[in-house]
């Protein structure tokens, strides 16, 4: 009996030290902040560009943007984002919401809400400090995604090693499901203002394609709003190439409705994006509900 209640005890100071720890760790990183957009400067220089390479490489780092807009068409005229996302909260093995987003909160962002926080996704989600956020089931987690959306915040899937540190979590048993603005978000920062290594880090969503119809007149405000240069006029109408990463901000804003984002059929987009996931981390899709990984 003894035994137990000072494991007891044990535990509950361990618990205490970890959500001290990553407190400790945010504080810390919210403070440094504004030297985020310095280092991304900083690796588009040649010589420094090479030293810092391991900072924006795909080994630690990777993105994929689930474009939510009304110019994404699907084989049945449906915004596929939703169910892709339904079926990725529900199949993943643990949920955890963070109380709010460390983008926004770093840069201090007045246009969208602070508290719409990331989602972290498999085991690896059950270690974060119970002082960041609190456990969520799938349902809790699909009204969440629905509430950051409405808000206008463009859902996207990273796996950052910077992440599994801060929350010091393993980084093969986690995955973020972000909910980023174009203004705050670091994976945005980096296409805009980072070198072109970091670039390779961003994967367009499997089965996306994005094109300019009939309707572009040549206007060229799709070329000053891609971050990769990824569009070219020719023959007076815009043309999107390979190096695209899908984020939907050309459509967004093209002023003739002339860009579109058409996804392919549910099944096939949602076969190759697990994947894409599977390749990098494990978060339980597919794998029984009642056998975590140890």
């Amino acid at each position: 009996m003894l035994s137990m209640k000072q494991d007891r005890v044990r535990n509950g100071r361990d618990a205490q030290e970890h959500s001290r720890g990553g407190h400790v760790k945010l504080d810390l990183i919210l403070k440094l902040w504004p030297l985020g957009r310095g280092l991304n400067r900083l690796g588009t220089w040649p010589l420094l560009g090479r030293l810092l390479r391991p900072c924006f490489d795909g080994q630690g780092n990777g993105a994929i943007i689930l474009p939510v807009h009304e110019a994404v068409r699907g084989t049945e005229s449906v915004i596929l984002p939703y169910p892709l996302l339904g079926r990725l909260l529900a199949q993943a093995s643990h949920r955890f919401l963070l109380d709010h987003c460390l983008c926004r909160q770093g840069e201090g962002c007045q246009d969208y809400p602070r508290e719409l926080g990331c989602i972290f996704l498999g085991d690896g989600a059950t270690e974060i400090a119970p002082a960041l956020g609190q456990a969520i089931d799938a349902d809790q987690a699909l009204a969440h995604a629905r509430r950051a959306m409405d808000a206008g915040l463009m859902p996207t899937v990273v796996h950052s090693s910077f992440d599994a540190w801060l929350l010091d979590i393993p980084y093969r048993r986690a995955l973020a499901l972000c909910f980023c603005c174009d203004c705050c978000c670091s994976v945005r920062q980096g296409l805009r203002l980072g070198p072109a290594a970091f670039w390779d880090t961003v994967v367009r969503l499997p089965g996306l394609a994005v094109r300019a119809g009939p309707l572009c007149n040549g206007c060229g405000l799709c070329l000053d709003l891609c971050p990769v240069g990824a569009i070219a006029l020719h023959d007076g109408r815009a043309v999107i190439g390979g190096t695209c990463k899908g984020c939907g901000r050309c459509a967004a804003a093209c002023p003739s409705g002339a860009i579109e984002l058409h996804l392919a059929e549910e099944e096939e987009v949602w076969t190759r994006l697990v994947a894409q996931i599977a390749g990098r981390t494990d978060v339980g899709i597919g794998r029984p509900a009642d056998n975590p990984q140890t």
